[in-house]
């Protein structure tokens, strides 16, 4: 399990990154950082404090890494009105405090793509277009027809066979007795390629006894089953394309192109992100709940897929993956929620344009964050138990 070790010292890096840009930020413009912790409160001990009387502390909730600055502690309200503290800093002062991270992640990422596209790589995986109706043209993880637009494909794609290469355990498919290399022909008779079991599964959401056919590539002899769709329908197996389909070539830029292609996956990435956030939206403001959390996917699953990326491609693609991770960390922080970075931007303008007293506005702001991050964190820790019922084990009645 060294790739689990592998994947919580890479993350554990990028939350630290994340911290380190608002903690140099307000160092830089003379703002008290009172604490660095380690993990969430309750305080175990102090690790460390340096000469500006930071502490550097571990808690007991193992979740991130956070900054605290001076005015964040709800039990000392009198320290607002203090010199150092952030509320009276001036205000291009806050707003490089609170979006330091974002932008020096996305410069960062763009010098690593930089790198990577001109040391030469492969995608980590080829998506069907459309899939999941959404269209990619990164280059870490693009959508088939951008490849062959950009000539990265040898020769021409045929439509593929669904062909199983792994069975998501006590689901649908693991109920149908799927196998590797079981082969999906129909379901409700209707001929089944990669390029159409989205929109088919898509159209049988939240039906019963659905007909799938199906073979195992060493029997001709084609079976037959029943399957009920809840929700969203998936049957919750993993299939990839034969390796005789097509052959993707390396990316590989001159280094003033590469510099170019760098920008493209940035937007790249934002566009697939913010797509994909739409339709979780639309999932949420319909009532979809079960659905919109079973779109979600941090951190246990991904351990899976940094498993698969590093025992089979280059590590230099294995970095690109790395930084594609923190660049969705990146674009989380730019939506305009509160606790999040982005949010606090707003505030800060906000605060500024209608002249709303600072010491009250700060006030409010912190109860409001403090409520939105319990809300992230229950969600974030119902994320992992859905992915947890995906690897290892099942969980009763969890959907």
């Amino acid at each position: 399990m060294w790739w689990i070790i592998l994947w919580i010292l890479a993350f554990i890096v990028l939350v630290i990154l994340h911290e380190f840009w608002h903690f140099t930020a307000a160092k830089k413009s003379w703002v008290k950082v009172k604490e660095f912790w380690l993990w969430l409160p309750p305080k175990v001990t102090t690790l460390w404090k340096d000469k500006t009387w930071t502490e550097y502390t571990l808690n007991w909730i193992p979740l991130g890494w956070f900054v605290q600055l001076k005015w964040e502690d709800w039990a000392d309200n009198e320290e607002n009105s203090d010199p150092d503290s952030f509320i009276k800093a001036k205000m291009w002062k806050k707003l490089i405090i609170v979006l330091a991270w974002v932008i020096m992640n996305c410069i960062t990422a763009w010098v690593l793509f930089t790198i990577s596209f001109t040391a030469g790589m492969k995608p980590m995986w080829v998506l069907p277009d459309w899939y999941l109706w959404l269209y990619s043209e990164s280059y870490v993880s693009p959508s088939i027809s951008f490849l062959q637009k950009q000539w990265f494909i040898s020769w021409e794609v045929v439509d593929w066979d669904i062909i199983v290469t792994s069975v998501i355990w006590w689901w649908v498919a693991d109920k149908l007795w799927f196998q590797t290399w079981t082969v999906i022909k129909s379901i409700n008779w209707i001929e089944i390629s990669q390029k159409n079991l989205a929109e088919t599964l898509e159209s049988i959401s939240n039906t019963t006894g659905n007909a799938i056919a199906y073979s195992f590539s060493w029997d001709t002899a084609v079976n037959q089953a029943e399957f009920d769709c809840w929700d969203d329908c998936k049957l919750w197996i993993v299939y990839n394309t034969t390796a005789w389909d097509f052959e993707v070539l390396e990316i590989k830029y001159p280094f003033h192109k590469a510099m170019l292609a760098a920008f493209h996956e940035i937007k790249a990435e934002w566009d697939f992100t913010m797509d994909n956030l739409a339709r979780i939206w639309s999932l949420i403001v319909n009532w979809k709940w079960t659905q919109a959390i079973n779109s979600l996917s941090w951190p246990v699953a991904i351990v899976k897929v940094w498993q698969v990326m590093f025992e089979n491609l280059w590590f230099v693609s294995f970095l690109a993956f790395v930084w594609m991770i923190s660049m969705a960390l990146a674009i989380m922080n730019v939506l305009p929620l509160p606790a999040l970075d982005w949010w606090r931007f707003w505030a800060i303008i906000i605060q500024k344009l209608f002249r709303i007293k600072e010491e009250k506005f700060s006030i409010v702001e912190w109860y409001v964050n403090s409520v939105f991050l319990i809300l992230l964190l229950i969600i974030w820790v119902l994320i992992m138990i859905k992915d947890t019922t995906f690897w290892w084990v099942n969980i009763p009645f969890f959907n």
